[in-house]
Formats: C-alpha cells, sequence, structure tokens
C-alpha cells in the first residue's frame, strides 16, 4: 500500500523562516536614548505605526546628522528591508554594527540580530540567518519570535534534531502555541515517530478545535497506520471546518482506494446526520 509523505502535504506550512504567523518586531530602545532625539524619535514611532515612509524621512535625516549613531542605522536597516530593499538594508546594519553600542541594551542587541536575520533571508542566505539568530538569542534567551524562525529554518535545511529542540522551547515559552506542536508533529513524522506525531496534532486540535489543517495532519498518520476509520473521520472533521482542504482531500484520495466500504459508511452516516447530502457528493 502506498504512504502518504507528510511533506507533500505540507509545502506551504512552517515554511523556511517567513512563518504565517510571526511577528513583527519592534526594538524597545531605551527612553532616554529617542527622547533626547527629536527626528529618531519620530522616525522611531511612525515605523513602530508602519507609516515607512514617514518613517525614512526621519531617520534618513538623523543618520545624516548622526552617522555615528547605531540605533539610527539601525532603524535605517529596518525600514529599507520592509522596503524590500535588502541591499540597502544590509548595509546600513553593517553601518550600525560599526557604531558603538551600549553592550547593556540588550533589547537593542537583540533587535538589531533578528532584524539582520530577516535581511539575510530576503537575500535567500539561510546560513547567515541562523547565526544571526543565536546571536540575537544570546541577547534574549527567552526570545519567542527567535526560536519560531530558526526551528523553521532547522526544518527546512532538513536538522530535525535542531529543529525539534527549537519547537519545543516554543511550547515550553507558549503552551498555547498550536503552530509549535504542529512543527514537533511534522518533525516527528520525518522521523517515522507517528505516534508522537498524533500526539502532537491532538494537543493542536485540543488547543484550536476549530482548525482543519491538524486534523488532516493527523488522518495522514492514521492512513499511514492503516487505521482507515479514524483516518476518514478525522478527514470529515477537516472538512466540516473547511471542505476545500486541499490536505483532507489529499488523504481522502488515497482512503477511497485503500477501503472505500469505511469511507463511504462514515460519510452517509455524516450526511444522515447533518441532513446534508452533499457529504456524499464528495466521496463520487
Amino acid at each position: 500500500m502506498k504512504r502518504i509523505s507528510i511533506f507533500i502535504m505540507l509545502l506551504a506550512l512552517l515554511a523556511g523562516a517567513v512563518s504565517a504567523k510571526s511577528v513583527k518586531k519592534i526594538a524597545r530602545v531605551k527612553k532616554t536614548v529617542v527622547s533626547t532625539r527629536a527626528d529618531l524619535d519620530k522616525g522611531v514611532e511612525a515605523y513602530s505605526n508602519e507609516d515607512l515612509s514617514t518613517a525614512l524621512n526621519y531617520i534618513d535625516k538623523y543618520v545624516k546628522g548622526n552617522p555615528d549613531d547605531a540605533y539610527g542605522w539601525a532603524y535605517l536597516a529596518a525600514i529599507k528591508s520592509d522596503l524590500d530593499q535588502p541591499g540597502d538594508a544590509l548595509e546600513a546594519m553593517e553601518r550600525a554594527r560599526e557604531c558603538k553600542i551600549d553592550p547593556s541594551d540588550t533589547y537593542m542587541l537583540n533587535w538589531i540580530h533578528y532584524t539582520r536575520s530577516t535581511i539575510h533571508l530576503q537575500l535567500k542566505d539561510t546560513i547567515s540567518a541562523i547565526e544571526d539568530l543565536n546571536m540575537a538569542l544570546r541577547f534574549d534567551d527567552k526570545d519567542f519570535d527567535c526560536y519560531v524562525r530558526r526551528g523553521n529554518l532547522y526544518r527546512k535545511l532538513h536538522r530535525y534534531d535542531e529543529a525539534m529542540v527549537d519547537y519545543g522551547y516554543m511550547v515550553q515559552l507558549n503552551p498555547k502555541f498550536v503552530e509549535g506542536y504542529l512543527g514537533i508533529g511534522t518533525i516527528a513524522d520525518s522521523q517515522g515517530k507517528r505516534k508522537d506525531a498524533i500526539k502532537a496534532y491532538s494537543m493542536a486540535i485540543k488547543l484550536e478545535p476549530e482548525l482543519a489543517d491538524p486534523y488532516a495532519m493527523r488522518a495522514t498518520d492514521y492512513y499511514n497506520d492503516w487505521d482507515y476509520e479514524k483516518a476518514t473521520k478525522d478527514v470529515i472533521s477537516a472538512l466540516e471546518r473547511d471542505k476545500d482542504n486541499a490536505r483532507a482531500l489529499y488523504v481522502l484520495r488515497h482512503l477511497k482506494k485503500a477501503d472505500f466500504k469505511t469511507v463511504e459508511k462514515l460519510f452517509k452516516a455524516k450526511a444522515k446526520k447533518t441532513g446534508d447530502p452533499t457529504w456524499l457528493d464528495i466521496i463520487k
């Protein structure tokens, strides 16, 4: 019986560095630094409000008058990155790193390296991005966003053991982080540990029962364990939440070939219970 590869179904999920759930990080610069510099203050405020054009005007003006200030260059790099100008962004970040930075300002140091990882990813330099994240975590070893990004990058590079450690940190820092459990599940699948994967997907379902993907992903493992009844039930649960769910429909095609009798029985029961005959159309 042909087995289903979990990775065929997960091309868009938890991919690389730009996670669908990634959070834009804004440096928490000390007020004593920002409040004494009007242009920098206004630029940071505009950047925080995602007004990039205004932010660029103020920060560009500031760095011209203060070329030795790391904070100004770092914000200019972040703005250029958000404007999809990674070459200019990296140049500005290198200028920031050449300047003196208060070693006690760990928030800024962490943010600089995280932002630099973003720039390196825009330049498709995954290894340098990971090195940046390693440095960022030296200044804040509880930085949730760093673990999310680095874990996804490790997974992309098939460095599964390292990815699993980072996903573990994710759920340790935020036990309700569904994507962390989905990541753990995908890594467990890649290592052939389907029982561990099922546990991880089950936790994701417990936390977010209205999401379709965890059911579809768990259905894959049940199918690969020849438990076609549980796999079909999970497919139905996924389609209840999203009738166009590609992952669930993919598993269903294999289930129909493997055990159409079970699939037909469960879909007929669903149609009868809901009074919705379109459930039978799905398996035609």
